[in-house]
C-alpha cells in the first residue's frame, strides 16, 4: 500500500519529468510537506486546484455563444465547417478564431442555415504580432484532433507550403499535326 508521502513523492518525480521533457518552468512545484493532498483539502488553495496545462497554452478559451466579442460566425459549405470571428482585444479587429465540424446542416424555413456542431473546436487561429491576418507559417494556426478544447495538447498547424506558389511551372505545348 502506497501511503501519503510516496504518493506525493511520486507526483513530484512525474511533474519535475514533465518540466524536464516539456520546458514548463511555470509550472508549480510543490515539496512534499506543502502539496495538496486531495481536490476537496480546505488547505488547497483555488488556484492551485485550477492549474492545468491549459494554462500554458498561448490559445485563450474561447468565448460562449452570444459574446460580445463575436464579430461573425458562418458555415462553410466547402469545408463543412462552422467558424467563429472574435476581437478579443476590443479594437475592432478581429484576432481570433476557431472552426468546428458540423454533425448536421439544414435550411430553417427562411433559408438560413441550421449548424449542429462538434462541442470543441478542431481548428484555432491566433493573430500574436497583431498584423490582422492569419499568418500560418508564423505559428498562428493550431489543430486539436482530440476535439476536446483547451487542454494543452494542440498542436501548430502549418499550411504555408500551400500558400506558396509553385517553384517550376511546367510548360505545355499543344501538339503539331
Amino acid at each position: 500500500m502506497i501511503n501519503k508521502r510516496t504518493w506525493n513523492g511520486a507526483l513530484l518525480v512525474m511533474l519535475w519529468a514533465l518540466v524536464e521533457t516539456v520546458g514548463m518552468s511555470a509550472l508549480p512545484v510543490y515539496g512534499q510537506d506543502d502539496a495538496p493532498t486531495s481536490p476537496s483539502s480546505p488547505s488547497t488553495s483555488q488556484s492551485s486546484q485550477e492549474t492545468h496545462l491549459r494554462d500554458f497554452s498561448p490559445l485563450p478559451e474561447e468565448p460562449e455563444e452570444f459574446d460580445d466579442r463575436e464579430v461573425k460566425a458562418y458555415y462553410d459549405w466547402r469545408n463543412d465547417l462552422f467558424f467563429r470571428e472574435f476581437d478579443m482585444s476590443g479594437d475592432g479587429v478581429v484576432n481570433y478564431m476557431t472552426a468546428r465540424r458540423t454533425y448536421k446542416v439544414w435550411l430553417d424555413e427562411f433559408g438560413t442555415p441550421v449548424v449542429v456542431t462538434v462541442g470543441a473546436p478542431l481548428f484555432y487561429w491566433l493573430d500574436r504580432n497583431g498584423n490582422g491576418e492569419f499568418e500560418t507559417g508564423k505559428g498562428e494556426m493550431w489543430s486539436d484532433p482530440d476535439e476536446d478544447g483547451i487542454t494543452g495538447n494542440e498542436k501548430t498547424y502549418d499550411t504555408s507550403h500551400l500558400e506558396q506558389q509553385p517553384s517550376r511551372i511546367p510548360r505545355w505545348s499543344a501538339p503539331v499535326p
